[in-house]
């Protein structure tokens, strides 16, 4: 499989953004700064979802660049998390469409790191109930879910069903990032990676435009992306197309090297998908971000997990959080960390 983006240079931030999650030492916040995945900007509001907890964050805008004020919403309260037996909501993917904040849990099955003090190492940790979400809020706060339905549809692909019972750090089945336009809605998928192809869940959902709280999973096919043995970390709408964004890393537990690429008319028509074979589509390597180095025990490896694409004057700015940050990323006082910002050609 040929190698892309292997004559980019490493890119450098054009931008960086403030976001001062407490005032103060702050457990809640200190949790969400070591573990963001995701976040998309709506108006004058950040969104931000991370792998531990049940709750949605959200910042407001306090200047350029500047982000501050951290309030959560817990997602229990809209039927889109059960408590905490239930276990983690583990967030992936936030996506923004019109009125709607889309969000995706990851569907995984957990394996516990292995510890030599605490006995064999364990086939399976129990599932998080919490972690099968995908669903949106209005702004309005209305709650639609569509809880497990997609996991139910994923049990009939013969190619991806083997991985529903195989932990996502073993590549198994593992949700990290989404993105939306009407009734449509992408799923990229940190695993599995098949021989080396990326896979993107492509639904079509009902229900939307209803008074009632549930939504209907009416259809869904597998895409596969070429990029080069790398997953999706995240994806992200380019503003003003029906291009997507995506963040390109290593999957399972890998340290790699991570890319931004351009995938040109990516919804397309949702025509049925070839019966034995694959079609392989193949997107545009843009950045460079990450080198694949991995981080330092206690330093901080600043993995790239959460993307936002926005449109600022005729400039694209992408908008990457970072999972694990360094040190030089995070404030000295208080709770605060930096997203990097990524000018992109249009």
């Amino acid at each position: 499989m040929p190698e892309p983006a292997a004559d980019l240079p490493l890119a450098v931030p054009t931008h960086q953004r403030l976001l001062e999650l407490s005032p103060a030492k702050d457990t809640e916040a200190e949790e969400l700064r070591q573990n963001l995945s995701a976040l998309v900007a709506l108006d004058r509001v950040l969104w931000l979802g991370g792998d531990e907890g049940r709750s949605l964050y959200r910042l407001d805008r306090l200047g350029d660049h500047h982000y501050g004020n951290l309030s959560a919403v817990k997602l229990r309260d809209f039927g889109l998390a059960g408590g905490k037996d239930d276990g983690e909501s583990d967030l992936e993917g936030l996506a923004r469409d019109g009125d709607r904040l889309w969000m995706v849990g990851s569907h995984s099955l957990r394996r516990r790191k292995y510890d030599a003090t605490a006995g064999p190492l364990k086939l399976h940790d129990r599932q998080s109930r919490n972690a099968h979400v995908l669903g949106c809020l209005r702004l309005a706060f209305d709650a639609a879910e569509g809880r497990d339905a997609l996991t139910q549809a994923l049990a009939s692909d013969r190619r991806i069903a083997p991985f529903l019972a195989i932990p996502s750090k073993d590549n198994g089945l593992d949700i990290e990032g989404i993105a939306a336009r009407g009734e449509r809605v992408l799923v990229g998928l940190r695993g599995p990676v098949l021989r080396g192809i990326a896979l993107v869940l492509d639904l079509r959902l009902g229900g939307l435009d209803g008074d009632g709280p549930t939504l209907s999973l009416e259809a869904h096919r597998c895409r596969y992306l070429s990029l080069s043995g790398l997953a999706v970390r995240d994806l992200a709408v380019v503003p003003g197309s029906d291009d997507v964004l995506v963040l390109a890393g290593p999957t399972m537990d890998l340290a790699g090297p991570c890319y931004l690429h351009r995938w040109r008319n990516a919804p397309g028509p949702q025509g049925s998908p070839p019966k034995d074979g694959v079609t392989l589509e193949t997107t545009e390597p843009l950045l460079w971000i990450r080198d694949g180095r991995p981080g330092r025990p206690g330093q901080g490896s600043d993995k790239p997990e959460g993307l936002d694409v926005q449109r600022r004057g005729d400039q694209l700015l992408a908008w990457v959080a970072y999972d694990d940050p360094v040190a030089a990323r995070i404030g000295a006082k208080g709770t605060s960390t930096r997203l990097d910002g990524y000018g992109l050609p249009d």
